[in-house]
């Protein structure tokens, strides 16, 4: 299976930010005040993983669902995606429970945390994927519909773009009707948000049925110089000031369009990257490192976060020496448990469903955004 280096460069770079953004929060907090530079840094992250996800999965919705048409598509992307995403977030629950928290409640069993903050309060990086797992749900079903149009172009466009019109209307009506606050209000509600992995699979769509148009205008270098701009100002100017001058959860724009604005930008690059850095074989060692990041990042995100709340409780003194020395053996720790997981639970259970379900080439890793 041949992987593209921009891809993996894209999520590998989002597993380092969140890394870093709470790698900050757990070890370094007691030494300055809040800096939103660190909220930037996660908030970009996340965004990176929704859109790359929606683009991985949407080549495989357009393949295996749009394009046939057929049920039994529909049944294999459930089962691939279920043994790709369930075993080791399960497995994260389990261990969270035994050893962290024992106060869960069966909505993280269902990915329903989200409409609960003390019920996410459980495992709160979790948020984010239940997001795409619902997306994972919902998604398959209405394009599964449009291998049954004529004209399937057309209705892929139209479907998706219903996905992306509407949660940006139940924002603008939530936010007028309920003044939520930024963060848990609107960021984490799981039907305010699909859109941004919605953005993923039209840029997937655009990809497959204007290849031409994908590489010459949404990949160009033009794009990428308005994609820096547009992401340094919605993704982190924006961002940065309304952290700093509390006004995020009072700013209509924030909470409703910054959203699409930055998925719109974060599609943009992917497209660039996957069009132009296919490859790195003059420099092999640094894709080897890129490679194999991205490959674990899913049990990075699972389990950062209960390594660096055991390690942070060691972190009794004033010395940013020894919280450093504690973030990098938390690393440490996370990478070599990682590894082994992955090696001896993650790829086992993933070779669980290839007699289940119809194995197909594709062109780049069939995993999603984490």
């Amino acid at each position: 299976m041949e992987r593209n280096a921009g891809l993996d460069i894209v999520r590998s770079t989002a597993i380092l930010l969140v890394l870093f953004c709470h790698g900050l929060g757990f070890f370094f907090m007691k030494y300055y005040d809040f800096n939103p530079i660190n909220y930037v840094a996660g908030y970009l992250a996340v965004e990176l993983f929704f859109v790359l996800s929606g683009f991985l999965i949407g080549r495989i919705l357009l393949q295996d669902i749009v394009e046939s048409g057929s049920f039994s598509g529909l049944k294999n992307f459930y089962l691939r995606r279920w043994f790709r995403t369930l075993p080791l977030y399960y497995f994260a629950v389990v261990t969270t429970y035994l050893f962290f928290n024992q106060h869960m409640d069966a909505t993280n069993l269902i990915f329903l945390q989200n409409f609960n903050e003390q019920d996410l309060s459980f495992l709160p990086i979790s948020w984010s994927l239940s997001i795409e797992e619902w997306f994972y749900l919902l998604i398959p079903l209405p394009l599964h519909f449009v291998g049954k149009f004529r004209n399937k172009r057309l209705a892929f466009f139209v479907i998706t773009s219903l996905f992306v019109i509407i949660p940006l209307i139940l924002r603008m009506v939530e936010v007028s009707h309920s003044q939520p606050v930024w963060d848990y209000g609107v960021r984490k509600q799981i039907p305010l948000r699909l859109d941004s992995l919605v953005f993923g699979v039209i840029l997937a769509g655009i990809k497959t049925y204007y290849s031409g148009i994908y590489r010459k205008y949404i990949a160009g270098k033009v794009s990428l110089l308005l994609t820096l701009v547009g992401l340094t100002y919605f993704g982190g100017y924006l961002v940065y000031t309304g952290i700093q001058d509390q006004t995020m959860d009072h700013s209509w724009f924030n909470r409703t369009l910054l959203f699409s604005f930055v998925s719109l930008f974060i599609a943009m690059l992917i497209a660039f990257m996957e069009v132009h850095i296919q490859r790195m074989d003059h420099f092999p060692k640094i894709w080897t490192v890129f490679r194999f990041i991205s490959s674990q990042s899913y049990g990075y995100y699972l389990f950062h976060w209960n390594i660096y709340v055991w390690f942070s409780r060691e972190n009794t003194t004033n010395s940013i020496g020894h919280s450093l020395y504690l973030l990098m053996f938390s690393l440490i720790m996370l990478i070599s448990f990682t590894y082994l997981m992955h090696r001896y639970y993650e790829v086992p259970m993933m070779k669980l469903r290839d007699p289940m379900t119809k194995k197909r080439k594709r062109a780049y890793p069939a995993g999603g955004g984490l």
